[in-house]
């Protein structure tokens, strides 16, 4: 059986091969468990000691929304028109909610009093958020039976955390990459990773993180030639939030042919129309304007070029969303028409995934500490995958994260900073597909020595 140009037997098993499976994958896959579960009680402290969900940001619409679904009220689900995004996460976690109410979930949920009253510097405080109920309060009794933050289904983000975890650690055994260290870096670095922790405490986004999980097991998918299930992944990650098409594309480039293509796109298709079209059919309105991103009133002004030039609102949030989609697009068009681009490589598609998903911070209007989630996770991944010392990702993630949250007080260094970072990532992802440009240059520097 032939072997496809440019693959190497470390990129997986050829077309048509099954990877042998023998007794000594059990031993592995008891080590891999232990080591996920220990990441994830680490993970769950983290946001334990951060105070879990906050009492203002995306926690009460997205809450209300979840609960809405866990009740029956497709309506009430439908009709809340402050939260942009597609309602792919509340669907996953409505089950949840509806069958243990108590702990993951209510309609009236509380948080850490301090998380609701945060004292200023005259003394005033803050108006608490409608749906929230102080955990020290009246309504609060028999909070103190569980850590507060479970009650704004703070334990559900412990569980998205599980959905990323898994889906990377499938990536990394699709390219056989998954050695014990590996795995236990990759795990240990997403449950410390600032990001993660971040898109639960900040403003309350597991989507972005289950999201982020599920293509990444799509993208694992396509390297084993799944088609379908790759296809039903992606729906699923799109559905859940929108940028996961900028994964999608790259996973398009590395199917081979418009039958693997065809597939991959039309099963994402199904299960987007699906999750969606109950939703289109009783509120067209909330639907597409939370789908579109402009139904919380456009982009805030951030530290970002953009927000040098002027560009605030809506006009902020059409070119943050749809100026990646067509950079992706223009990406993934020049990767499939070179010849030394082999995209169906495990190391390829992640590099490619990387420069698509690193673009959206070259263009946001606003970048919070969580926006980094996806750049990071696979920035990390690509060394990982390309089996080398990821001294490089450690030392980006690490960069960005502490530029981010310290926000420099000077508004040209820090959008200029942040735009700096941004194109370094990409770059990254860049070097990565053109490697014989790479071995042009270094036989020259050779030379010249």
């Amino acid at each position: 059986m032939g072997v496809i140009p440019g693959r190497t037997d470390d990129d997986g098993p050829a077309p048509g091969r099954t990877p042998d499976r023998t007794r000594s994958d059990r031993p592995h896959w008891i080590v891999t468990a232990v080591l996920v579960l220990a990441a994830a009680a680490c993970y769950f402290g983290i946001v334990a000691v951060r105070l879990g969900p906050p009492s203002g940001g995306d926690t009460v619409p997205l809450t209300s929304v979840t609960s809405a679904l866990a009740d029956g009220d497709l309506h009430a689900a439908a009709s809340a028109a402050s939260l942009p995004n597609p309602p792919g996460y509340p669907l996953l976690a409505a089950p949840f909610v509806a069958a243990f109410p108590s702990t993951v979930g209510s309609a009236a949920w509380c948080t850490p009093n301090g998380r609701i009253h945060p004292s200023r510097a005259g003394g005033a405080t803050t108006e608490v958020p409608a749906g929230v109920v102080p955990c020290d309060g009246p309504s609060g009794a028999g909070a103190d039976v569980l850590p507060p933050w479970y009650r704004s289904q703070g334990l559900l983000g412990v569980l998205s955390w599980l959905v990323l975890a898994l889906g990377a650690l499938i990536l990394l055994r699709a390219a056989r990459a998954d050695t014990v260290g590996r795995q236990a870096g990759l795990v240990v670095f997403l449950a410390f990773l600032p990001a993660a922790s971040s898109a639960i405490v900040q403003l309350y986004h597991p989507q972005d993180i289950v999201s982020l999980g599920l293509a990444l097991a799509g993208l694992a998918q396509v390297h084993r030639r799944r088609w379908l299930l790759a296809g039903v992944l992606f729906g699923l990650a799109v559905l859940t939030k929108q940028f996961a098409v900028l994964l999608l594309l790259p996973a398009l480039v590395a199917a081979p042919g418009w039958r693997a293509r065809t597939t991959t796109a039309g099963s994402a298709v199904v299960v987007f129309l699906a999750g969606i079209l109950p939703f289109f059919v009783v509120d067209p309105r909330a639907t597409l304007e939370n789908l579109s991103g402009f139904s919380a009133g456009g982009a805030a002004a951030g530290q970002t070029v953009l927000s040098l030039a002027g560009v605030h609102g809506t006009v902020a949030s059409a070119v943050a969303r749809d100026a990646p989609v067509l950079f992706a697009l223009v990406v993934c068009v020049w990767a499939a028409r070179r010849p030394d681009v082999h995209a169906e490589r495990a190391v390829t598609l992640v590099a490619l995934a990387l420069v698509c998903t690193g673009s959206r911070l070259v263009f946001e209007s606003v970048v919070f500490p969580y926006y980094l989630l996806a750049a990071s996770v696979l920035v990390f991944l690509l060394d990982l995958v390309a089996r080398r010392s990821p001294h490089w990702s450690l030392a980006w993630c690490a960069a960005a994260a502490f530029f981010v949250a310290v926000h420099p007080g000077n508004r040209i260094v820090a959008a200029v900073g942040t735009l700096v970072l941004a194109v370094v990532v990409v770059g990254i992802g860049f070097a990565e597909l053109l490697p014989g440009e790479r071995r042009r240059v270094g036989a020259e520097v050779a030379g010249a020595r």
